[in-house]
């Protein structure tokens, strides 16, 4: 009888340190959300989603901080939190349905906890909002190469890499085709939750 306890112990403390690492957040696309996850395990985040066909409404909102301790703005800022699930994550923000559009597109379960499955996994060590008219994507940092592919104005790009005031970054366009080049600081936009206002 002690042999079996002792076995049942044993399994139970191999069993909780995997159990520990499957609950780490991944960089990646969770449905409608892009998610990074930064050298520093902090989060950034990108949530959009569209419904309708013909005239469509649109939900859009960032995320960035500590996974438990959140802000996500729009044109106002909220709490939030992310959590590691079975097969994504939960994103949970109270008042997430009134970031701009998110009222009758964003799920209610936002405020409690809204289930995301993964759907593609990423390298990504942050987000960038491309603030340049059009950026084209360089092979290599420092080219300037324009017969590339190119993003534009307001697209949300993962960054793979930083290297001497540029950015490794991957676009994913919406048939879910990734294309990855460089873009120079001067073109782009890092993510900053807005500070909040005393």
């Amino acid at each position: 009888m002690t042999r079996f306890l002792t076995m049942g112990v044993l399994s139970l403390c191999f069993a909780v340190p995997a159990l520990a690492a499957s609950s780490a957040l991944h960089s990646g696309k969770y449905e409608g959300l892009m998610l990074a996850v930064t050298p520093q395990q902090q989060v950034e985040g990108y949530y959009a989603e569209e419904m309708g066909e013909g005239v469509t409404r649109g939900c859009t909102f960032y995320l960035q901080g500590k996974p438990g301790a959140l802000t996500t703005w729009g044109q106002e800022a909220y709490p939030g939190s992310i959590a590691a699930s079975g097969d994504g994550v939960t994103l949970t923000v109270e008042q997430g349905r009134q970031h701009p559009g998110c009222l009758n597109v964003l799920m209610p379960e936002i405020a409690t906890g809204l289930d995301l499955s993964q759907t593609a996994s990423k390298n990504w060590i942050g987000l960038v909002t491309v603030s340049a008219d059009k950026a084209y994507l360089q092979k290599t940092p420092g080219a300037k190469v324009a017969k590339r592919p190119y993003i534009v104005k307001r697209d949300v790009v993962g960054v793979l890499a930083y290297k001497d005031g540029w950015a490794q970054v991957e676009f994913v366009n919406a048939e879910g085709r990734s294309f990855i080049g460089w873009i120079s600081q001067d073109q782009y936009s890092r993510l900053a939750a807005p500070t909040a206002q005393n």
